[in-house]
């Protein structure tokens, strides 16, 4: 009886470690992999020759790898509730493997992308055993990627000569749920706006590199652009909210601007599907806009390079870019200071 037991219970460890098998897709700088809502993958930053010893020439590339939620949804890992013999919860959502990488002067051959931890401000007992009291603390339930949010992280890679990355990707992400649907047990949840890691962080004395930050203000609505719920929208703000300040800064040797955030340092930009989100990358050509003057004072029309089409709002406050006539009043935008 015990063989027939410890043979099935062999069978079931092996059917379950075979059915649990991380998906892998092959993903290039121009096309990146999409799985339940998250892109996966990476922008070539800078590439040059480097000699490796007396092996000759090689390419060598700076590599910005990422994970971005393209949902309006928070995606959450949470812990498990009840007995857990591991009592753990892997925050890692892919992981990019470069075949062709030689891992030459201590570069690297593969780069993994974490998501954040997930607090939220929850009634727990009081750790005092003489107290029955219940306080309001932060507390850990799992990890998340926020609605619009990029995690990315920079790796060096070193190829032949004149060879491209040949990357491939793991996703790890299976036990993502999207956070509306996500069941949390355990202790009460008290809502808490934007939550502990979206608000900005105190105003400084002096902008950032020393240039001027700006509000956008939308013509139609008066509303501002923002990203306090991580992507980007028009509504109303809180004064010294770091997420509606921007910088709109020159594109060297060009006519185009980009948009940069003071908050998360990402831009604006037109991804491929045509949707208005963020990128970690200041020379991606989707994040370059034309600035184009009104008939009202300091305010603009920002028109994407890639598309032609215009920076505006939907009725809901979503950002949108459309090839709205240029009269149109929810593609203008008054520049305000903070």
């Amino acid at each position: 009886m015990k063989k027939v037991f410890l043979l099935i219970s062999l069978f079931l460890l092996i059917y379950c470690g075979l059915k649990a098998q991380p998906a892998t897709f092959p993903v290039t700088d121009k096309q990146p992999a999409l799985v339940d809502g998250l892109e996966l993958g990476y922008v070539i930053k800078s590439t040059e020759v480097k000699a490796v010893g007396n092996k000759g020439d090689f390419s060598r590339y700076a590599v910005s790898f990422y994970v971005r939620n393209t949902t309006n949804q928070g995606k959450i890992m949470l812990y498990k509730q009840g007995w857990n013999v591991l009592n753990n919860v892997s925050d890692q959502l892919a992981q990019f493997n470069c075949v062709n990488a030689t891992g030459a002067r201590l570069t690297s051959k593969e780069a993994i992308i974490n998501a954040e931890a997930c607090n939220v401000l929850a009634m727990v007992n009081d750790c005092d055993p003489k107290k029955v009291d219940r306080i309001r603390q932060f507390v850990q339930i799992g990890y998340w990627i926020k609605p619009g949010q990029t995690i990315s992280t920079t790796a060096i890679l070193i190829t032949p000569l004149n060879t491209l990355p040949d990357v491939q990707v793991t996703y790890l992400a299976s036990q993502l749920t999207p956070l509306a649907s996500a069941s949390v047990g355990g202790p009460q949840l008290v809502p808490v706006a934007g939550g502990q890691y979206n608000q900005p962080p105190p105003p400084q004395q002096q902008p950032v590199d020393g240039l001027e930050f700006v509000k956008l203000k939308n013509s139609f609505n008066n509303m501002y652009l923002n990203n306090q719920q991580g992507p980007p929208q028009a509504t109303n703000i809180d004064p010294g909210w770091w997420s509606a300040q921007w910088q709109v800064l020159d594109i060297p040797n060009s006519h185009y601007v980009s948009i940069k955030n003071r908050w998360k340092e990402n831009y604006l930009l037109v991804d491929q599907r045509g949707y208005v989100t963020f990128t970690d990358n200041y020379a991606d050509r989707a994040g370059y806009w034309t600035m184009e003057t009104t008939n009202d004072q300091n305010v603009y029309r920002f028109r994407n390079l890639m598309t032609g089409g215009y920076l505006c709002i939907a009725a809901n406050g979503v950002l949108i870019q459309s090839k709205t006539p240029i009269n149109n009043f929810s593609s203008g935008w008054l520049l305000e200071q903070p």
